[in-house]
């Protein structure tokens, strides 16, 4: 197999991750590996915010655990308008953020980075962050180092403590939020998770 290929098969998302911080320079790599995504104009639009203060990101975790339980109380009315609220895997998803008082957000992660672009000037900027973001975690796997991409990491939008801490620029919106580690050998799926092909494939020839 294409070791490219083969490196795109095995990655997975880990949300285990041992006390061990990744060097400076391998996140250099990580984020260089961002840099090099394509991006529609050449806009490159991305800035990338590097986290590794273990008391930023745990607070972080506790303003989109805040955040989310301020949405499951006044769920019954956001689901006539928001249709994704109305799925049962996505109630799931944040009623197991609450269910706890360890970090069910970032992990107790070594590193979070969220990458951020200027949301008025750029409307392509969420898919260019977006690729900026697979080849992050596709680099980062060749290390065997493990990652996770947090759609939960949106709530932040929604506090300005929170836009305070990482220091946001203004108009900026976090487009993608990943976390990075060591995991311990062994930890999540093995096997390759069943990908469908059926009826995802439409041929115009």
């Amino acid at each position: 197999m294409n070791h490219i290929m083969a490196n795109i098969k095995s990655r997975r998302s880990r949300r285990v991750f041992f006390d061990k911080a990744i060097p400076d320079g391998i996140i250099e790599e990580i984020i260089e590996a961002g840099r090099y995504a394509p991006s529609a104009l050449n806009k490159q639009p991305w800035k990338f915010i590097v986290i590794t203060n273990k008391d930023v990101i745990k607070r972080l975790s506790g303003i989109v655990k805040e955040k989310t339980l301020k949405i499951t109380r006044v769920l019954p009315i956001l689901k006539l308008f928001k249709a994704a609220l109305r799925d049962p895997q996505i109630i799931g998803a944040m009623k197991k953020t609450l269910s706890t008082d360890d970090d069910t957000v970032f992990y107790k992660v070594p590193l979070l980075i969220l990458i951020a672009s200027d949301k008025g000037r750029n409307p392509f900027a969420s898919k260019d962050c977006a690729l900026a973001s697979q080849n992050m975690m596709l680099y980062a796997h060749s290390l065997s180092i493990s990652s996770c991409f947090i759609g939960r990491a949106d709530f932040l939008m929604m506090s300005k403590a929170a836009k305070d801490i990482i220091g946001l620029p203004p108009r900026h919106t976090i487009q993608a939020a990943i976390v990075f580690g060591y995991s311990p050998e062994g930890d999540g799926p093995q096997s390759t998770p069943e990908r469908r092909r059926d009826n995802i494939i439409s041929w115009v020839r």
